[in-house]
């Protein structure tokens, strides 16, 4: 049998055959994560600013963002087609009396970003969450002690926890915290605490309560989140109000144009050093008449029992509120002595409200503690010397008397204005660490 011999060509132009590689197994896609649609949506910085400006003002059509932010209508249109996506916005149609198409309006969705907030007091834990448009959606009271230094907080990282899984979508934008005490501003260093038995123990909880959560817990005092509610809830305000907060303990904030004034630690306790006029009241560490001789509530008490204000021997926090107790049983019943403690105070407070008032232009004072009936009292001698603004001067200048008044939220408020604060601080954040500090003036102004 001849065996055919290769040409030279057939040679040459052969090609190797490659082994075939094994059919590969077709994968089968995976499956869609539960949390998908529930992933915290990253914003930029133009995206962060659109968020405070609807915040602050509602709802918006996309000319009035435009000119705001100082972009062109198609720099704005990119943006807000993502938070849109995102379900942080909602766009509709804005009606239009005049010619021309009409312009579409902007507002923030109400189920898609939360802020937890917590605060700290004597004898119990408050929680709220509220969303971007500063409506509260729950509100919880924990009774929980921090006495002993306790380092099981179970019961409270429970609660927070329940309270952000029943969330429409679970998506927990920020977290504050608030308590009684003092803290560095920038570095939210805790110095002193008046509910917690220690600086280390709030910290241990703040830390620990941010890795349950999953995001930074920002700090806030409690007397400012009083002010950060009223600023974001009270829809008579302004965008950028100007207030006055006052509680029980002397403990106040000031609000000027939308901004938090912090000094240092020790700020919030600066209204109780004013000198009363006519008052030479003592107080341990305080020059005579300082407000606080006359106006604390435990100033009420030391002078119950004979002492002036702060030479009291200390008694426990449970001792302290059972004599606030005491003394507001012996109010209800008609005291003479204890009414006319009150009311001497009251009016001590007042005129230095009063005082203050003048140096700057207030839109609203917030009375918050006390008892119902003796906050009211304060409230309506605070208003009667404001008044004498305008006998003394001869001359209207109602327009210069701000309204005064209780929070707007009551009970909910420290916890919804720590909350609140989160969201205002954590948006702050985005925009520096992205060199937003350093943009044009333009550009800085339509945060303001």
């Amino acid at each position: 049998m001849e065996v055919a011999t290769p040409s030279p060509c057939d040679t040459i132009f052969a090609k190797p055959i490659s082994p075939q590689p094994a059919p590969r197994e077709l994968t089968p896609p995976a499956p869609a994560r539960e949390d998908e649609d529930d992933a915290v949506f990253v914003m930029n910085d133009t995206q962060s600013l659109i968020i405070q400006l609807l915040r602050k003002h509602g709802s918006m059509t996309r000319d009035q963002l435009s000119r705001r932010l100082g972009l062109s209508p198609m720099g704005t249109s990119k943006p807000l087609s993502a938070l849109s996506r995102a379900g942080m916005v909602t766009l509709g149609q804005k009606a239009q009396s005049g010619p021309g198409r009409p312009s579409k309006s902007v507002k923030l969705s109400t189920d898609r970003c939360f802020s937890l907030g917590i605060t700290v007091k004597h004898l119990e834990v408050e929680l709220a969450i509220v969303n971007l448009q500063s409506q509260v959606i729950d509100f919880q009271r924990l009774p929980f002690s921090f006495a002993g230094g306790i380092t099981d907080f179970a019961p409270i990282y429970s609660l927070a926890l329940r309270m952000v899984k029943a969330l429409p979508r679970r998506t927990l934008f920020a977290a504050g915290l608030s308590f009684s005490g003092d803290f560095e501003f920038d570095t939210e260093h805790i110095l002193k605490t008046n509910d917690f038995s220690s600086p280390g123990q709030a910290d241990q909880f703040r830390r620990q309560l941010a890795k349950k959560l999953g995001t930074p817990v920002t700090l806030i005092h409690d007397t400012e989140a009083w002010l950060m509610a009223e600023r974001w809830c009270n829809p008579s305000l302004p965008p950028n109000p100007t207030l006055l907060h006052v509680g029980d303990r002397l403990g106040f904030s000031l609000m000027i144009d939308g901004h938090l004034c912090r000094g240092t630690p020790l700020w919030s306790r600066w209204l109780g050093r004013i000198q009363v006029p006519f008052s030479q009241e003592k107080a341990a560490g305080f020059l005579p008449g300082a407000l606080a001789g006359t106006a604390d509530v435990f100033s009420w008490i030391d002078r119950l029992h004979h002492y002036h204000y702060g030479e009291r021997p200390y008694d426990s926090p449970e001792g302290e509120r059972r004599e606030i107790t005491q003394l507001y049983q012996r109010w209800k019943d008609g005291d003479s002595t204890v009414q006319k403690l009150v009311q001497g105070g009251a009016h001590d407070l007042a005129v230095v409200i009063r005082n203050v008032c003048l140096l700057l232009p207030f839109q609203r004072v917030i009375c918050t503690g006390w008892i119902p009936e003796i906050r009211a009292l304060i409230i309506d001698e605070i208003r009667r010397t404001l008044q004498e603004i305008q006998t003394a001067h001869r001359q209207p200048v109602s327009d210069s008397i701000p309204i005064v008044s209780e929070s707007v939220l009551g009970d909910q408020t420290e916890a919804a204005g720590s909350a609140l604060w989160a969201i205002d601080r954590t948006l702050e954040l985005k925009m520096s660490r992205r060199g937003w500090k350093n943009s044009s003036p333009k550009s800085r102004a339509a945060a303001e």
